[in-house]
């Protein structure tokens, strides 16, 4: 195989990383890790002769486009996170058929006495 075959190859599975990023399937991106890591290891062992600068130049413009949009899902996540952490408690206040209140879905500190 050519270079410019295994180019195909990994530009073909970048691709698919790139969709797997906007829809954020990050199960398949996981799934698929391993094999984009073989294609990559597959191509850094093939020789490189005359012509094949091309092909490889838009491999890597191909990967920086990959690598801004796992960048821009780790600060989705990051966000999403930081939203999560300053939301309270699931909980709400709920009265008993006496009418009392109670607190119902958080989860109190106590202290557990042992003998």
């Amino acid at each position: 195989m050519s270079v410019a075959d295994h180019v195909k190859s990994v530009t073909k599975h970048l691709g698919r990383q790139a969709d797997d990023l906007r829809r954020g399937d990050l199960a398949h991106l996981v799934k698929m890790a391993p094999v984009l890591t073989r294609a990559m290891d597959t191509l850094s062992r093939a020789p490189v002769e005359s012509g094949d600068e091309e092909h490889l130049l838009n491999l890597r413009q191909t990967a920086e486009h990959n690598t801004q949009l796992i960048a821009a899902a780790l600060r989705g996540i990051k966000a999403a996170r930081a939203v999560l952490e300053q939301a309270s408690p699931a909980s709400f206040t709920g009265y008993d058929a006496l009418g009392r209140s109670s607190e119902i879905g958080a989860t109190r500190p106590r202290v557990e006495r042992r003998s």
